[in-house]
């Protein structure tokens, strides 16, 4: 095998270089590229310009990573062409050039670009890795780029006719490079994917790689999860019949694209939702369609896949395929689409599908290369190739567009820049001709060219293919590129560079258009997939509208291209290109074929001949002069550096060509050939060479010499460690020896004294027990001698004692009698002195007493002298207060006098009350005019009261507010604080104190008080704290700020101040100095500002004449007057300026800023409104930013204006306002003069006027209207409208009219004028909602829409919880938990917090909830959030959370916009809770769960609380409260849109986490219990029913019902069971509280009967087969069990003996044999009871008829009197159930025949009963119709006006009422369509009829239920598909 070497060094066959070609012509360029590729030699260049042969097979080590080396740093030419000569010389010209580099790789179809592509990225790959390694860093990043290929590869590139691999989107890989050469990032543009080809492909060709890797490459798991089997049974992949491709590895396919999608970090997850896509496109492909009533899907089965894999609902996405919904007159109308529409459908949200899911797989990978900064960059441009098929249609349009441009690019940079350079720096230079595209270019995208015809005709809702066709050519024929088929058909030529091409405009606009209807986005939008909602997120729906007239419409496809290929364009524009041309050598694709023909076409249209004429000819090389002269200086000798640049240049190249062959000298450049460049660049390199070998050989002396001078010192610092280390050793050494020979010494020494020591003692021991011996002797013998004294001694103390006792008692008597005595005196005595005692103490407390009293005296003496003294001095200062005050009024008054035009504006009064404005209501105008000033700088003012004084202020006006500061706002935030220093302790608060801190920088002081000069307390640096902590605890709002020496607990008023301090403290601590800076130089901010003035309220700004201060203007306002004084007469100047152009006084409007302007009747509804002054009439003007209202035309006085921003609102005029305020036409005044009121003309209502007599009477008469006929809202005497009537005015159902009282009636009149004929809208703002009145309807809509432009044109407004909500989701994306974990520490608003919330956390609408929820008590939407918020603080006090949790849910129910909203107070409720499982936490989870089981969430929010709930599940894995969480969660993918909040048992089973039971009812008092959760629907319980009877095999088709006695109403199969639970407990607590208004209006409503209990009833539904069911079987009973009731409901034909039969039947099978003395107690059980309440027939006059009649058992009742004769009974009954009595003889009689009848009947039984009776319910051949009765009023239809409309399996019949043979039938296959285009009106459209059926019903949506429940059972049949 070659070595890289060798194939390196094989000679070269022909030239290598066409520029150096001796012969330049066509053929010598095609014969000497022939011998290279023959000679396997594929690459040659024409100059830099690389020209490259496909060779269809494999050239062994022709790209080995060694052929890469060999490259490296190489120049054009040093080795043989190829393709990474081209892309090492991009690399390296990044940083010679200083400038981005592109590469060009351009060709035919099948010519090899993606193949350049992919070799080209993977040079400049391992470049980057190369020089990585170099630096140390990772090459993650290369890597993602090289895997990104086998992702575009499969997923965009296809089979087609001219190339296994064609790329079939266009694609701009750009790389950025850090100075390094390391890729450090990078992006992938795409361009027009041929989205055409998922749905269909041409004989011989495949869909994209992908689905066939998905089909032969997936294990068979995944295959079995995507329902997927082979792949011959997709339409989308088997209809061109190709489906294997031997040079395609489809199972490699997969394995790469399942790898390299994990390179770019998709989770599993993600992985798995993109093969969802995949393969519910390849289910949808195989949907088919038929006609019944409209196209309907063929196969269920197949769309249930589809759907379940979108996780969308398969019935409306069955409606939105099939059904067309369009809006008319606000009612939703659908029309059904025929099956070629229905195809259509199925089609574009497959194309749709794939391409959306292209384009997220591309921003995945954008994501995952994407960079911040970069160097410069390499673009590599891989595009589809020029195309020319037999049938060439829009795809093939666009795509030779972009070559068109592509061409034009390279001729531009190739010839036309080139040569046009030659000649302006005055070059010799004879110009070559080359072929010019522009003219081509010119009819494509000119004006009126061929794209502006096409999308323009695609905006066109009638345009069609044929008339783009008439128009191109009626506007192109004559243009000499543009080629009309000379035969006529759909086609159009176009002249290319290429050659010429034909276009097929068949799809042309349909495919411009992209269209894809709303019905699909929606249904598509509304997926449970976070994965496919992200795909169309961004996609608006068509029907919305503009936000506003200049708001571009939906762009087309081709529009979209355009401006990408502009865009890719003007990026190659501004890089360095390089040119890759690939040439196909034959259209076999077959290896060592070279086809002249196709080659030679290739070589001419691309130019090759011209592009080596002028390679050859020209200088591709140009360089300034200074840049040549910089570049090549080590060229240059010292004998020039003193010349000029152009002089340096021709000196050296005159070096190296001295005869100007390859270079030449222009005005300011330099220009070369390319080999001369080399030349100069190898030389250069040289120099450069030997420059670095000295530089190296220097630095390595100084290096080596710095080495050895560093080892000398070293081995210095060893040396003198050693020897220190020695000496020490050795001292240690004798040290120890010494010790030594010491111890033994002191042990012989020692041993010596403890022998002397021994001795010494034991002589001792002697002496002591000798001392012992003598000393016991002796004291023997004292004890003897002790004991003799002691017995004589015993006998004289006897002696002794006996006397001295008889002495003791002798003495003792004698003292006892003394002792009495004495005893008996002390008594005595002690008695003497207590009286004494007592009476000292009497006289003692009258003494005090009398003191006291004479205190007191003298204390309220002192009281009452001090009172009257503070009463004298009040009064003296109350004295001076006045005088001061009287003095100050007489100088204001003197300063009004001097400023009399502005006191004399603001004193003005309105004559008229009718006009006056006093309520301060109007919201000023908050956002800021493009010419509003920004003002600022020092005022004295003087505000307020009379007795203040001037103040020096720093004032600031902004966005249209005046603002005043105590000083200029240096200071980040200032405010009040309560600081305790040295710790966190609160038990004590003596330390605390209350200190005003201000943050200026990074510095936070804190001051005694916020006065100027006061005095500072300390200073604490931001930047040097350990931490900030948020230490809130219970009601504190707290934070601590840690320093290295102590702790500063600081508390704040409230949680919001803390917030705003915690927040701003944060951010100054992590800023750098830029960011510093930033937060430093905001605005003021008017938080921190002592007072605020909004300019919106300004009256007059006038300059004021006052002696003291010489600059003084004032602000006069309808409060206050405010005055200034400014330091300069040019800073007052400014100031008036500034002010006067936003007051209250003239304004002028520029002709754009007013977009509508008119007079309207205002009514603030925010405050009490009061007779008279409620409604005023201003002149309004509409701007892009508010609502301006002025007093009169003249603009001379503004009242005020109305802000506008997306949370506002405009509701849109109604009929019934317009009835509801509507005033007679004429108006009668007292004095006779009668007036008519405003007419809705201006010019009319300025030229009426009304007068009223000054004097009136109660017998004058005032008429305010002509009565109506037959009308009770009237006053018969006065002819007045009633206080209660519906066409009186508001005020006058207020209260009644008085006439006692000129003023009210004259109120009254006026109210009644402005209210005439007036249509109002309401607009709801900030602060207020307006009720605004205009004469006209079409000027209500003028108003209305164009307010609703302005709202709509404003951005939406974030909260900072929806900006933190993002932060979270991108960080979770990117797999950041620090992040997410700083995100949440760093703002207490996303977690729980002990303090009430203020404002709502997600932004509501503005304004009052006007709807019937009033009634609940709502007010505003944010009032609500609030109120919520705080029961969810307290739910752990609650003793039962039921009332509470059903309240939180209904008040959701009700105000759908609160759903995020309490959502998102749920997730910060429970989100960094201390105790997971604390009462209030559970609590708030439960409520959670109900939530989940209710309301589903908008996709953002939902998106947060799934992430909210796993990210808890994961903290607190084993709690209660991940008990709870997880229950939600699984909740929250189930939960289906409900109608009813949940019942009580059904929030109960929540709680427990567990299911609840359901009670089914049937025929026969039956019932089952069910289990069911929130989310079970109708159609799970039918078949758990179906299932646990055994009725699999049924021959029709059951259903769940909503039943209350006879009344009843299908359930659909989508409905949820536990809503209509809830639904039924609603019911029933409302006819609890209502029970005869509810029924009454239930009834009405068919919705009750007679308070019967609602329940779910289980029955039959379809009625498919009913011969084929067995008696046996519990099918048959309950077909049996329906039929009766079919019969008893009135609902079957038959006569009244039949229906007596019947009944007896019934009775039989029910009872048995008939008994003596039974009785039918309930007749409506067996007999339709309403046929005897028929209407009788009519006679002539009020009597009986008088004809014979045959008798029957009705013979003498009363169903014999005729009409009149009835009605004149019942007008003179006083009783109204008359008519009820009277029929009681008909039910007895009934009631007797059927107990005859059933007599006979004895011995049958009751299946013989059952069997005659269904016997006689078949034999009417429509048996198993469902009738229902309709009206037909259409005069066009031959029909009774009472009908009965019949739905059966097979058709719809119009039966007379009791007629069982129909008067027409419809079958399904004729029907069209059919609905209801209006409430209770049902349309049915059939085929060959001229006109509508049109029938008036309330049961219009059975009707069309049923119809449809069958036409779905028809097209089961026909497709085989069992049900």
């Amino acid at each position: 095998m070659a070595t890289t070497l060798e194939i390196l060094q094989v000679a070269q066959a022909g030239m290598s270089d066409m520029a150096k070609l001796q012969d330049l012509k066509v053929e010598s360029i095609l014969e000497n590229i022939r011998q290279r590729f023959e000679a396997d030699q594929i690459y040659t260049y024409i100059g830099s310009i690389l020209a490259a042969v496909n060779p269809y097979k494999t050239i062994p080590r022709l790209y080995d990573f060694e052929v890469m080396e060999a490259y490296d740093k190489r120049h054009i030419g040093d080795l043989p062409p190829h393709i990474y000569a081209i892309a090492n010389d991009t690399y390296y010209s990044m940083w010679k050039q200083t400038a981005n580099q592109c590469v060009l790789i351009s060709g035919e179809s099948g010519a090899g670009k993606t193949e350049s592509t992919k070799f080209i990225l993977n040079y400049l790959s391992k470049m980057s890795q190369a020089s990585a390694k170099e630096a140390g860093n990772d090459v993650s990043v290369e890597k993602c780029i090289l895997q990104s290929s086998p992702i575009l590869e499969a997923f965009g590139n296809a089979k087609t006719v001219y190339n296994n691999n064609s790329s079939r989107f266009g694609k701009f890989i750009l790389l950025s490079f850090s100075k390094r050469g390391v890729i450090e990032g990078g992006k992938v543009q795409d361009f027009l994917l041929e989205k055409n080809r998922v749905v269909g492909q041409n004989p011989g060709e495949r869909n994209y790689h992908i689905f066939y890797a998905l089909m032969l490459g997936a294990p068979e798991e995944m295959k079995q999860k995507l329902g997927l089997g082979a792949p011959e049974s997709y339409k989308y992949i088997n209809q061109s019949g190709c489906i294997a491709d031997p040079s395609l590895n489809d199972h490699e396919i997969f394995t790469n694209v399942n790898e390299a999608l994990r390179d770019m970090k998709l989770n599993e997850e993600q992985v798995s939702d993109v093969y969802d896509v995949l393969a519910a496109i390849l289910h949808i492909g195989n949907l088919d369609f038929i006609t019944a009533g409209g196209a309907q899907v063929a196969s269920m089965s197949v769309l249930k896949q589809a759907a379940d894999l979108l996780s969308v609902d398969e019935y409306q996405l069955a409606n939105a395929l099939t059904e067309k919904t369009r809006l008319l007159r606000g009612e939703l109308i659908s029309t059904p689409l025929d099956e070629h529409q229905a195809r259509d459908s199925r089609d574009s949200l497959a194309m749709n599908l794939y391409a959306r899911c292209f384009n997220w797989i591309i921003g995945r990978i954008n994501v995952r290369i994407r960079t911040k900064s970069t160097f410069h960059s390499v673009g590599v441009l891989d595009i589809f190739g020029f195309e020319n098929f037999e049938v060439n249609r829009f795809e093939q349009f666009n795509i030779n567009f972009a070559n068109e441009k592509l061409q034009e690019y390279f001729n531009k940079h190739i010839f036309s820049l080139e040569q046009h350079e030659y000649n302006a720096e005055g070059l010799d230079w004879v110009d070559i001709d080359w072929q010019d595209n522009g003219e081509c270019l010119d009819l494509i995208v000119r004006k009126l060219g061929l794209l502006s015809l096409i999308d323009e005709e695609s905006r066109f809702p009638k345009g069609t293919d044929v008339t783009m066709l008439d128009k191109l050519h009626s506007n192109h024929a004559k243009n000499s590129f543009y080629i009309k088929p000379r035969v006529t058909d759909s086609r159009f030529g176009i002249k290319h560079y290429a050659g010429d091409v034909f276009y097929e405009t068949t799809g042309f606009l349909e495919k411009n258009r992209d269209t894809f209807r709303d019905e699909m986005l929606t249904a598509i939008k509304e997926s449970r997939s976070d994965f496919i909602y992200d795909l169309f997120e961004d996609i608006q729906e068509s029907s919305q509208p503009r936000v506003n007239k200049n708001m571009r419409k939906k762009p087309t496809v081709s529009s979209q291209f355009q401006e990408s290929l502009h865009s890719l364009m003007s990026t190659l524009s501004a890089c360095n290109p390089y040119f890759v041309r690939c040439i196909k050598p034959n259209s076999s694709k077959a290896p060592n074929l070279f086809e002249k023909t196709l080659t030679l076409n290739q070589l001419r249209y691309s130019g090759m001949l011209e592009t080596v004429k002028i390679r050859r000819a020209g200088f591709p090389v140009r360089r300034l002069f200074d840049d040549f002269v910089n570049r090549y200086s080590p060229l240059i000798g010292r004998e020039l550096s003193s010349s000029h640049s152009q002089h340096k240049c021709i000196a050296l190249l005159t070096k190296y060509d001295e005869n100007n062959q390859k270079w030449q000298v222009g005005k300011t450049k330099v220009f070369l050939k390319e080999d001369l460049e080399i030349k100069l660049e190898r030389d250069r390199a040289e120099k450069v060479e030997k420059f670095v070998t000295k530089i190296k050989a220097c630095y390595k002396g100084y290096r080596a010499r710095k080495a050895y001078k560093i080892t000398i010192a070293k081995i210095v610092f060893v040396q003198k460690y050693w020897r220190m280390h020695r000496q020490r050793r050795r001292f240690l050494n004798l040290k120890d020896a010494t010790i030594t020979l010491q111890r033994y010494e002191r042990g012989r020494k020692a041993r010596q004294l403890f022998q002397v020591m021994m001795e010494e003692r034991r002589l001792e021991e002697e002496r002591k027990r000798e001392e012992e011996r003598k000393r016991a002797e002796e004291e023997q013998r004292i004890l003897r001698e002790l004991e003799r004294l002691k017995a004589e001694a015993k006998l004289r103390e006897l002696e002794e004692l006996q006397a001295k006792l008889e002495e003791e008692a002798r003495i003792k008597a004698e003292e006892e009698e003394a002792e009495k005595k004495r005893a008996e005196e002390e008594r005595q005595r002690v008695l003497e002195k207590a009286k004494a005692i007592e009476a000292a103490k009497r006289l003692e407390e009258e003494k005090a007493r009398k003191k006291a009293e004479d205190e007191r005296l003298k204390l309220e003496e002192e009281l009452r002298i001090r009172r009257e003294e503070e009463q004298r001095l009040r009064e003296q200062e109350e004295a001076a207060r006045l005088a001061e005050e009287k003095r100050l009024e007489e100088e204001v008054r003197r300063r009004e006098e001097e400023l009399a035009y502005a006191m004399q504006q603001f004193e003005e009064a309105d004559q008229e009350s009718e006009y006056q404005d006093e309520d301060p209501d109007d919201d000023s105008v908050s956002r800021k005019s493009d010419d509003l000033q920004y003002w600022e700088g020092y005022l004295n003012m003087k505000c307020g009261g009379m007795v203040n004084t001037w103040k020096k202020r720093y004032c600031v006006l902004r966005d249209e507010t005046l603002m005043w500061f105590r000083a200029k706002q240096e200071a980040l935030k200032s405010g009040w604080l309560l600081k305790k220093g040295g710790g966190t302790s609160t038990l004590s608060r003596r330390n605390w104190r209350k200190r005003f801190f201000v943050l200026k920088g990074i510095e936070l002081a804190y001051y005694e008080s916020d006065s100027d000069g006061a005095l500072c307390k300390g200073i604490i640096n931001i930047k040097q704290t350990k931490d900030i902590v948020d230490s809130s605890f219970g009601r504190e709002s707290s934070l601590d700020i840690i320093t290295e020496k102590r702790t500063y607990h600081i508390v704040a008023d409230n949680a919001d101040d803390l917030s705003e301090w915690f927040s701003i403290l944060m951010r100054v601590k992590n800023a750098n100095e830029y960011e510093l800076k930033q937060m430093q130089d905001e605005d003021a901010n008017p938080k921190n500002a002592i007072g605020t003035l909004d300019v919106a309220v300004i009256d007059s700004v006038v300059p004021v004449n006052l002696p003291t201060k010489p600059n003084a203007f004032a602000i006069i306002t309808a409060e206050r007057v405010f005055n200034m004084s400014a330091e300069s007469p040019e800073d007052m100047n400014g100031w008036l300026k500034a002010l006067t152009q936003y007051h209250k006084g003239q304004r002028t409007y520029s002709k754009e800023e007013i977009l509508m302007s008119g007079w309207l009747t205002k009514e603030n509804t925010g405050t009490i409104s009061r007779p008279g002054i409620t409604r005023k009439k201003r002149y309004f003007i509409l701007t892009s930013h508010s609502i301006d209202i002025y007093k009169s035309v003249d603009l001379q006085h503004k009242l005020g204006a109305i802000a506008l921003n997306r949370l506002c609102s405009v509701t849109v005029p109604d009929d019934k306002m317009f009835k509801e305020i509507e005033y007679p036409s004429e108006l009668v005044i007292p004095n006779g003069n009668r007036r008519s009121p405003p007419s809705s003309n201006p010019d009319s209502n300025r030229r009426s006027s009304f007068s009223f007599g000054r004097k009136s009477s109660i017998s004058g008469l005032v008429t305010l209207g002509r009565p109506r006929s037959n009308s009770k809202s009237y006053n018969k005497e006065y002819d007045l409208p009633l206080p209660n009537s519906p066409v009186a005015s508001p005020t006058m159902r207020r209260r009644k009219l008085s006439w006692g009282k000129k003023s009210k009636l004259k109120m009254d009149l006026r109210q009644a004028m402005f209210q005439g004929g007036t249509w109002k809208f309401t607009i709801h703002s900030r602060r207020f909602s307006y009720n605004l009145y205009t004469p006209s309807n079409e000027e209500a809509w003028k108003w209305t829409y164009a307010i609703q432009e302005v709202i709509d044109s404003k951005p939406p407004l974030e909260t900072p919880t929806q900006i933190l909500i993002k932060e979270l989701r991108e960080a979770s994306l990117n797999g950041y938990n620090d992040s997410i974990d700083e995100i949440y520490k760093l703002n207490p608003i996303l977690r729980n917090v002990p303090y009430m919330l203020k404002s709502p956390l997600l932004p509501l609408p503005y304004g009052q909830i006007i709807s019937s929820n009033v009634d609940k008590g709502y007010t505003t939407l944010q009032d609500e959030a609030v109120k919520i918020f705080n029961v969810l603080q307290g739910s752990e006090q609650l003793a039962d959370p039921m009332p509470v949790i059903q309240g939180i849910l209904q008040t959701c129910q009700d105000l759908k916009p609160l759903q995020d909203e309490i959502y998102c107070q749920l997730v910060k409720q429970t989100a960094w809770v201390k105790d997971p499982d604390n009462l209030n936490n559970l609590r708030n989870w439960q409520i959670l769960c109900c939530m989940s089981c209710t309301f589903l969430p908008s996709r953002s929010i939902l998106r947060y609380v799934r992430f909210h709930i796993k990210r808890q599940v994961e903290l607190y894995p084993k709690t209660q409260m991940a008990a709870y969480a997880g229950y939600g969660l699984e909740a929250l993918k189930r939960t289906r849109t409900r109608e009813f909040v949940p019942s009580r048992d059904e929030i109960i089973a929540i709680l427990g986490r567990r299911d609840m039971n359901a009670t089914v009812f049937c025929h026969g008092g039956g019932s089952c219990q069910i289990s069911i959760n929130s989310s079970t629907t109708a159609g799970q319980v039918i078949h758990t029913l179906v299932k646990g009877m055994n009725l699999d095999s049924c021959h029709n088709r059951f259903s769940l019902y909503e039943k209350s006695g006879l009344v009843e109403k299908a359930i659909d199969d989508r409905s949820v069971v536990a809503d209509i639970l809830a639904k039924f407990e609603s019911q029933k607590a409302q006819n609890g509280e209502k029970d005869g208004m509810n029924e009454s209006r239930f009834r009405a409503r068919g919705l009750s009967d007679r308070g019967k209990p609602w329940q779910l009833f289980f029955k039959l539904f379809c009625f498919l087969d009913t011969k084929s069911v067995k008696p046996d079987s519990i099918e048959y009973s309950f077909l049996f069990e329906q039929a009766h009731e079919e019969v008893i409901r009135g609902k079957f034909p038959a006569s009244e003996e039949q229906l007596i039969h019947l009944a007896a039947l019934r009775m039989q099978f029910d009872k048995g044999d008939y008994l003596h003395g039974d009785w039918i107690n309930d007749l409506t059980e067996v007999y339709p009871v309403d046929r005897l309440k028929v209407k009788p027939k009519e006679d002539t006059d009020f009597g009986f008829q008088q004809r014979e009649r045959k008798d029957t058992f009705i013979h003498g009742t009363l169903r014999g009197i005729g009409e009149k004769t009835l009605k004149r009974l019942q007008k003179s009954a006083s009783d109204d159930n008359i008519l009820e009595s009277v029929y009681k003889d008909d039910v007895s009689a009934t009631i007797t025949a059927i107990i005859d009848k059933w007599k006979t009947l004895k011995g049958t039984t009751a299946e013989r009963a059952q069997n005659i009776y269904m016997g006689f319910m078949r034999s009417w051949k429509h048996f198993g119709s469902r009738l229902f009765e309709v009206e037909c009023h259409d005069s066009r239809q031959a029909y009774p006006k009472n009908l009965w409309l019949s739905v059966n399996k097979s058709m719809v019949a119009v039966h007379k009422i009791n007629d069982p043979n129909p008067i027409d039938e419809f079958p399904y296959e004729k029907i069209l369509s059919f609905g209801a285009p209006i409430p209770n009106e049902y349309k049915i459209i059939v085929e060959g009829r001229r006109s509508e059926l049109t029938f008036d019903t309330t049961e219009v949506f059975e009707i069309a239920k049923l119809m449809k429940a069958y036409i779905n059972e028809i097209v089961k049949k026909r497709n085989m598909i069992p049900a």
